[in-house]
């Protein structure tokens, strides 16, 4: 357990650090509605698909932000440890501003590497450790894609299950840029927040949470402290049971 108390006070002194670059910094507020799609495709006991695709919308006042699109294999190594492969789609809505119409969409494709670790402390509550790269390729003029810069995230992730049906989670992530360009802003963000998920079926179920995100731009003095609001469906299929 010594491990976990470590952690945490990590992630204390963090969010001290985090606070202070808060009160020093020009720091722009928006809200968020994310739509969320989530599928879970069991191949076997070892090998598992997920499709993931969100639509991310301002609120106040209503534009598009993002459309995202995610396919990962992922493979149980066990004891706990899982690790995925994958690819993402992005498609930006420019500016970054909700008040402004929409002038250009921008695309960007983001590969990634995943490694997972669940921890159970009781027999309702466990924590979730993840650690995810992802290498960044923006989308030219002449419709080529570059490369900018990897990104490093780590999450630690609390979960009750208060019923087989029900779960609560409460989760904090930080993520960072590295590369040769990436000066002010190698600190890219901080992500945390909470949801409840309702399984009323065996293969489907629902999420609704609330996440706030922390993002440092390029310029190392502008921040976007956004307010979410996530709404999720989740999916599984077994193709071993069908195979059955």
């Amino acid at each position: 357990m010594a491990i976990y108390y470590k952690l945490l006070l990590y992630l204390f002194v963090y969010h001290l650090g985090v606070m202070n670059l808060y009160s020093q910094k020009n720091v722009e507020s928006q809200q968020l509605l994310w739509t969320r799609y989530n599928l879970k495709i069991n191949i076997n006991d070892t090998y598992s698909l997920k499709q993931e695709l969100e639509e991310r919308t301002y609120w106040f006042p209503w534009r598009q932000h993002q459309f995202i699109s995610r396919t990962q294999l992922d493979r149980k190594l066990g004891k706990g440890w899982n690790a995925g492969i994958g690819v993402a789609s992005f498609l930006q809505s420019l500016p970054h501003d909700p008040e402004i119409p929409i002038a250009e969409t921008k695309s960007e494709l983001r590969p990634m590497l995943e490694i997972g670790y669940w921890s159970p402390i009781s027999k309702k509550i466990g924590l979730h450790h993840r650690y995810w790269s992802e290498f960044r390729f923006f989308e030219q003029t002449n419709g080529s894609f570059d490369f900018a810069n990897n990104r490093t995230r780590y999450k630690l992730e609390l979960r009750y299950a208060a019923t087989p049906q029900i779960n609560f989670k409460a989760f904090d992530e930080i993520l960072l840029n590295i590369g040769g360009e990436i000066v002010q802003n190698v600190f890219d963000q901080n992500r945390y927040g909470a949801s409840i998920q309702y399984m009323p079926f065996d293969k489907l179920g629902f999420e609704v949470g609330y996440i706030n995100w922390f993002q440092q731009q390029k310029s190392g003095v502008d921040l976007y402290n956004r307010h979410i609001i996530r709404l999720t469906i989740h999916q599984n299929i077994n193709l071993k049971s069908h195979k059955k």
